[in-house]
C-alpha cells in the first residue's frame, strides 16, 4: 500500500484543564505531511498435518513476515506458527498465536482482506495515549505494548472447541515463563483470553475477554512512576488489565454491516495516595459496505468513538479524564479482479479531542512515531491484495 499523511497540530495552552493522564506544559505540534509505502501484513507461510488415525492428526503452521518495501522482515516464525493436535476433541496447541481478543476482529471486521492503516483497530482494542495499535510479543517487556490488547502472543497454549450448532470457543494462556524480579517485589506476568463465535446464516457474532496479570499497562497511560515496578522506588506490586470486545456482522443483500464495542480497564494496587490507580473506558465502531457489479466492486463507510473514559486515584482524590477520547472514519472503494486478487482505494482520519491521542497504525515516521495530545491525522492510499 502506498500512501499520503498529514499530522495537524492544535496548541493548547498550559493553563487549560488537563486530565489525569496528560503530561505538563503546553502542547504545540507543527503540521507535517508525507508519503510511504507498507507492506502491511505481507506474510509467507507453510503449514501441515499428519493423520495419526481415527480422526486425529499432527498439525504445524510457521508463518513470516515479509517486507517488500525493504524494511526489516522480522525473524523466521515471527507471525502465527505453531504446533499441536487435532481431533474429535478440538484443537490444541502451543506456540505465536493471535489471541482470541485479536481473532474477534480479523477477517470480518475490515472491508479488505487483510486489516489495513485507518481500519477499525485505530480505536477498538487500544487506548490511545500513543500505546500502539497491535503487537507480537512473548511476555511482558516493560514498553507501551504491555497496554495493548490486540496481541499476537508467544509462550502461548490455545484450545479451540469443536464447532457445534453454529458455535465455537477458543481459549488462550500466555506463560509467565517464571516470576519476574523487580524493586518491588516478584511479579508473575500471564494472559488469559477467551473467545466465543456464533454463525447462523448472515448473522456473525463474536465475543473476547482477555486478562492481563502484572502487565502494568497503566504505567504507560500517565500514571507515575510508581506504577511501574520495573522503576526504583516503585510501590506498585501488582496488576490486572482486562478487556471484552463484542463484534456483530451481518450480511444480507449484497450488504455487509458491523458494530463493534469493546471495554478496556487498567488497574495497579499502587498505594501512595493520589497516585493514579485505575483507567477504563469504552469505544464503539460501526461499518456498512455495500457490493455491486456481481460482487466486484464495492464501497464503505465506517467510523469509531472512543470516550474519554474514567478513572480514579487512591485515597479517593478527584481524578479527571476529561478530552482523552477521539473520533474515526474511513471511507473506501475495492474492486476484485478474482476471489485472490483485489485493489482498493481509502481514506481515514482520526480526530483526537484536546488530549487525545489515538493515531494510524503504523504511525508516519515522520511524526516521530508518537504525536502530542489532540493532532488530528489524515490519510489517503492505494494498495494491492494478493493471497495465495
Amino acid at each position: 500500500m502506498t500512501d499520503w499523511v498529514s499530522v495537524s497540530g492544535r496548541q493548547t495552552p498550559a493553563s487549560a484543564p488537563r486530565p489525569a493522564q496528560a503530561p505538563a506544559g503546553a502542547i504545540d505540534a507543527p503540521a507535517m505531511s508525507g508519503t510511504r509505502m507498507l507492506s502491511s501484513i505481507s506474510y509467507f507461510g507453510m503449514r501441515g498435518k499428519e493423520d495419526l488415525g481415527d480422526g486425529y492428526a499432527a498439525i504445524w503452521q510457521i508463518e513470516t513476515p515479509v517486507s517488500i518495501d525493504g524494511k526489516a522482515t522480522g525473524s523466521i516464525g515471527g507471525r502465527n506458527s505453531n504446533v499441536g493436535l487435532k481431533g474429535p476433541f478440538g484443537t490444541a496447541f502451543l506456540g505465536n498465536w493471535d489471541t482470541p481478543y485479536q481473532w474477534s476482529t480479523l477477517s470480518v471486521g475490515s472491508p479488505v482482506r487483510n486489516p489495513y492503516t485507518g481500519d477499525l483497530s485505530t480505536i477498538l482494542s487500544n487506548p490511545g495515549f500513543n500505546v500502539p495499535n497491535t503487537t507480537t510479543q512473548s511476555g511482558r517487556v516493560n514498553n507501551a505494548s504491555d497496554a495493548t490488547f490486540n496481541r499476537r502472543q508467544g509462550n502461548t497454549l490455545q484450545y479451540w472447541t469443536p464447532e457445534w450448532a453454529g458455535l465455537q470457543l477458543r481459549f488462550s494462556y500466555s506463560l509467565s515463563n517464571g516470576r519476574v524480579g523487580t524493586p518491588a517485589g516478584e511479579i508473575s506476568p500471564q494472559i488469559f483470553g477467551a473467545g466465543l463465535e456464533y454463525v447462523s446464516g448472515p448473522l456473525r457474532v463474536r465475543y473476547a475477554y482477555e486478562l492481563h496479570k502484572d502487565y502494568f499497562g497503566l504505567a504507560w497511560l500517565g500514571a507515575p512512576a510508581s506504577a511501574n515496578p520495573s522503576n526504583a522506588g516503585s510501590r506498585a506490586t501488582g496488576s490486572t488489565d482486562d478487556a471484552h470486545k463484542v463484534l456483530i456482522v451481518f450480511t444480507y443483500a449484497q450488504t455487509k454491516w458491523v458494530v463493534g464495542w469493546d471495554r478496556l480497564a487498567y488497574r495497579t494496587d499502587d498505594g501512595t495516595t493520589g497516585n493514579l490507580n485505575r483507567y477504563r473506558r469504552d469505544a464503539f465502531y460501526a461499518m456498512v459496505q455495500h457490493f455491486f457489479g456481481g460482487g466486484r466492486h464495492s464501497v464503505w463507510l465506517g467510523g469509531g468513538y472512543a470516550m474519554n473514559g474514567t478513572c480514579s486515584r487512591a485515597g479517593g482524590a478527584v481524578c479527571n479524564a476529561d478530552d482523552l477520547g477521539a473520533t474515526q472514519l474511513n471511507l473506501g472503494y475495492r474492486y476484485d479482479f478474482s476471489r485472490r486478487t483485489d485493489v482498493y482505494v481509502a481514506y481515514y482520519q482520526v480526530i483526537n479531542r484536546a488530549w487525545g491521542s489515538y493515531g494510524f497504525s503504523p504511525r508516519p515516521n515522520f511524526a516521530g512515531g508518537n504525536a502530542p495530545p489532540g493532532v488530528h491525522y489524515r490519510g489517503a492510499g492505494i494498495g494491492i491484495e494478493h493471497t495465495f
